[in-house]
């Protein structure tokens, strides 16, 4: 299927909750604004029987009660059967293949539900309203679409068999005959009544408005349990799922992988490192492409720590590809080159992966089809940004920078096409604190100053970036722009042809942590560690405990050993209180901070430990 298509269906399924809120709340206006004048369904069909219409009206509400009573069990039966995590959230959950309870008579129980109960306020509504079931309908097609071919990835001959004998929405007649075994099984447990309960309160309000013949007192009491159920649904709903969440101080920040590939150039910190055999270098997972290019240098031993499993997960699968392909197949399957196959050749990976790691991307196989170096939260927040960029300034004149010939050529290009108003309102919003905020979290900004403008930050390192850098080996902006690498002379490091070899033979010696610097560290003796790569992490913290843990990195460094980190938003650099252990390499810093392809960190760091006076106390 064109992954356009299945893109869109994946945005539906995972914002499903918000589509059939606007579906009903358009239907709601067009009845009740533009159609009140005319009567509603129920004293249509009432008269059409011969009934008054107050006498439609009793007979309508004491129906509309019965089939919200019914949506409502159905709906907390399947919930019992299943959890509140897996009907919630915003992903299709394929822990396991539930076939039990009404799963036995069809395949969509819920749905199923939710269309009963809105046949049933269609009634309420005037005749335009009758199209509403038949929109919604039509809309959890296309998710139960999505979600069946989900199903099929995950759970293949098991789940087709099911399907096969198993209707969609209403039983077949063998399942009519089991209506009554089946129907044996029937409970409804705290959490399935807590967390299905969106149209109990109805029940008793069409009651109510059967003895007064006023939809309003429906509504009222009715809207209560609608609008807690809705609450409850988001805030579950953006909860990790269970078994895969991350168990630290960092709340929400990590439910998935962050960085699917480094956007930080490994070229300035291996000139920086200079690592050689005897070295044991600790580095920060991150997307992993990093510290895999380190063993270009044949270092002794490179630990890989990241306080996101996820990100970990992705390294060990990468270290598998490394492992067992080709180098064109490895370009293929990461998402460098097209290919159809990544799921058939991610099986043949699966056996190199721990436990935890082939949990997490047995359950994610739309990441692995779409290629693993695509499928991170930021590359996602680049492929947004990317498109309307490209709508704002038109995406010929991406392909225009890369194929001018001089750096005064793409200056002036810059100037004449790119700088302009939209350029310069896109930056203030989708490079604004408050977009940046809803996609990441609001802990990467939290030591950041509260007049910092974003806009302004990049729009000087765009200016940078496409005037002041040789484009012509830059995979970062190329990816930014391109949304791939249009050629192999701009691959990032870890996926040049001349490093290939010397990766795979020394993947051994790559040692994968989850969890904090600070908890690692505190498990070192003195003198373990002579090089070390911290990517961004101190800004994200407070001053006291980026003092703290620089502390700690004295005490298991080396003597000599040097320290590379990086300033995006936020400056930090050795505190004077540490200055008799910690020397910064300012002109070897501000060298390499010049020739960053990456470009987007405001300083880099580089700083030399010396052991000569014992340890901060």
């Amino acid at each position: 299927m064109n992954k356009r298509v299945v893109d869109l269906q994946k945005l539906e399924f995972e914002a499903r909750i918000f589509v059939s809120l606007a579906i009903v709340t358009v239907f709601c206006l067009l009845s009740w604004p533009v159609f009140r004048a005319a009567p509603n369904n129920i004293v249509l069909a009432g008269s059409t029987l011969g009934l008054s219409a107050n006498h439609s009206l009793r007979i309508g509400y004491l129906l509309i009660a019965f089939l919200l009573l019914v949506a409502t069990l159905l709906r907390m039966w399947a919930g019992s059967v299943l959890s509140a995590p897996r009907i919630m959230a915003f992903r299709v959950q394929k822990d396991v293949l539930i076939t039990t309870g009404p799963y036995a008579l069809i395949r969509n129980p819920i749905y199923l539900a939710d269309l009963i109960a809105f046949c049933a306020f269609s009634l309420v509504l005037e005749p335009i309203a009758l199209a509403l079931p038949v929109v919604l309908f039509l809309h959890y097609l296309q998710l139960i679409k999505y979600e069946e071919r989900s199903l099929e990835d995950r759970f293949g001959v098991a789940y087709r068999t099911y399907r096969e004998s198993t209707p969609r929405f209403l039983p077949s007649l063998s399942g009519f005959r089991r209506l009554g075994s089946t129907l044996k099984s029937f409970h409804v447990d705290y959490e399935g009544f807590r967390h299905n309960a969106l149209y109990l309160l109805f029940v008793p309000g069409f009651l109510v408005a059967a003895a007064t013949e006023s939809f309003l007192h429906a509504f009222l009491i009715g809207i209560v349990g609608l609008a807690d159920w809705a609450v409850l649904h988001i805030r579950v709903g953006r909860k990790p799922y269970p078994g895969t969440e991350l168990k630290s101080s960092s709340g929400g920040v990590f439910d998935s992988v962050l960085y699917a590939q480094c956007w930080e150039d490994p070229d300035i910190d291996r000139e920086a490192l200079q690592i050689t055999s005897d070295d044991v270098v600790f580095s920060i997972t991150s997307g992993g492409c990093n510290l895999l290019a380190f063993l270009a240098d044949d270092p002794r031993k490179i630990i890989a720590l990241d306080v996101n499993p996820f990100q970990n997960y992705l390294l060990e699968l990468k270290m598998a590809a490394f492992r067992m392909l080709a180098y064109e197949e490895l370009l293929a399957f990461v998402g460098v080159a097209p290919c159809s196959e990544r799921l058939a050749t991610y099986r043949t990976l699966r056996p190199r992966l721990g436990e935890e790691s082939r949990l997490f991307w047995d359950a994610n196989p739309e990441l692995i089809e779409g290629g693993i170096i695509h499928g991170g939260r930021y590359e996602q927040y680049l492929k947004l940004l990317r498109t309307w960029l490209g709508r704002l300034l038109g995406r010929s004149l991406f392909k225009e920078l890369f194929a001018v010939e001089t750096p005064e050529e793409r200056k002036e290009l810059f100037e004449k096409r790119w700088d302009n108003v939209r350029w310069h309102l896109f930056t203030r919003i989708f490079l604004s604190r408050t977009v940046m905020t809803l996609l990441f979290d609001k802990a990467f900004f939290a030591q950041l100053k509260e007049d910092f403008s974003f806009g302004r930050h990049f729009e000087r390192i765009a200016r940078r970036a496409i005037t002041g850098l040789p484009l012509e080996r830059n995979p970062y902006l190329a990816y930014i722009l391109l949304g791939t690498y249009d050629s192999l002379e701009r691959l990032p490091a870890y996926l040049q042809r001349s490093n290939y070899q010397q990766i795979r033979e020394r993947l051994d010696r790559i040692e994968i942590i989850t969890g904090s610097c600070q908890d690692f560290f505190a498990g070192l003796p003195p003198g373990s560690i002579t090089k070390f790569n911290f990517s961004n992490i101190f800004e994200w913290m407070p001053v006291e405990a980026f003092e703290s843990l620089l502390a700690d990195t004295i005490r298991v460094a080396r003597d000599g050993a040097i320290l590379t980190y990086r300033n995006l938003l936020v400056p930090r650099s050795r505190p004077e209180s540490l200055s008799t252990w910690i020397v910064p390499q300012q002109e070897l810093a501000q060298r390499l901070h010049r020739q960053d392809l990456s470009f987007i960190y405001q300083a880099y760091i580089v700083e030399r430990i010396v052991r000569d006076h014992g340890l901060p106390s």
